[in-house]
């Protein structure tokens, strides 16, 4: 059943990155034989392919049944995990250089090289505090949703300031107009 999104499957894989990372290379395992064939299919295959974004949903959920005990908030602690990784080592560069609404401003101009559908949208609150709006995408999920809300908080942590809060103020699954987040910091 597809969902009218695509994800990239390096996006998925940081899922599987995320198991090996926290609960080890056995855990990872036991993931990747709990996946569907398709699932397993995009953590494993080389390349960076474009896949229904139904397996994203999977891996997050899987994730969240097996190392969460069923809690969906874990797929928060895997947008953190997300944004450690893709930051790599250009961390101290970028977060010296930029300020918080610089380099987001950028990582959302960068949304169509994970997702084929959706924008993030950033709207400048004042000085330390920052809206974003996912836009236009097809089918929201709380995993996506809290995902996002992680990347967003620990991309600000990784840089200069302190005292950063993030937190969804409006979501399309319960009747928003679009998924909200605010995020502050000093």
């Amino acid at each position: 059943m597809a969902t009218g999104a695509r994800v990239r499957t390096t996006t998925i894989r940081v899922r599987d990155h995320f198991v090996n990372a926290r609960f080890g290379r056995t855990a990872r395992e036991r993931f990747r034989a709990a996946a569907s064939p398709d699932l397993r299919a995009a953590l494993t295959a080389p390349g960076n392919a474009w896949v229904d974004f139904r397996l994203f949903v999977e891996a997050s959920e899987l994730v969240c049944s097996m190392f969460g005990g069923g809690d969906i908030a874990l797929a928060r602690e895997i947008g953190r995990f997300g944004a450690e990784t893709n930051i790599g080592t250009w961390r101290g560069v970028v977060h010296r250089i930029l300020s918080p609404r610089m380099f987001l401003g950028i990582a959302a101009g960068l949304w169509s090289h994970h997702y084929d559908s959706g924008r993030l949208v950033l709207e400048p609150v004042d000085e330390a505090t920052l809206r974003m709006k996912l836009l236009d995408f097809p089918q929201p999920h709380l995993t996506h949703c809290l995902a996002i809300e992680g990347w967003i908080e620990r991309t600000i942590e990784l840089g200069r300031p302190r005292s950063v809060k993030v937190r969804k103020t409006a979501c399309r699954l319960d009747g928003g107009a679009a998924c909200e987040i605010l995020a502050t910091w000093e």
